[in-house]
């Protein structure tokens, strides 16, 4: 007996470090515009560490799933662990997902605003600044 609670113990912490709640609330400036549906993703930290530039190089990434828990399906985000910038930049240009900003809290994740992708010059005073490109 002592033995099928510690196991089912084990079990409950396994799931809370593996997904957390979704929660309808989020941190955008247009909080309507940014709702999260099933497939989508969110980023809740980056590791700022990069030997070659000063560029981030790896992401929590976390996905929204259908769970079942306690015999209801409900939203959860499924953690999906470090993601390189190239898995990141995969995820956005061969899926329809979106990806978003998110603050990770206890047993929840609250998003932000979504993530795009800008190209920028890696070195500041660029005689070939992509803003002043001409147009094509």
């Amino acid at each position: 007996m002592h033995g099928e609670l510690s196991l089912n113990i084990r079990h409950i912490w396994i799931n809370i470090l593996v997904y957390k709640y979704y929660v309808n609330a989020n941190a955008a400036k247009n909080p309507n515009d940014n709702i999260p549906d099933y497939g989508d993703y969110c980023i809740t930290g980056a590791k700022h560490r990069n030997k070659d530039n000063h560029c981030s190089s790896s992401f929590h990434l976390w996905k929204l799933i259908r769970k079942e828990i306690n015999y209801k399906i409900i939203r959860v985000w499924e953690d999906n662990g470090l993601k390189s910038s190239r898995d990141i930049l995969d995820i956005m240009i061969n899926n329809d997902q979106k990806l978003y900003s998110a603050k990770e809290l206890t047993a929840t994740i609250e998003t932000g605003e979504k993530i795009e992708v800008e190209f920028r010059i890696a070195h500041n005073g660029s005689k070939y600044k992509i803003s002043d490109m001409p147009e094509t």
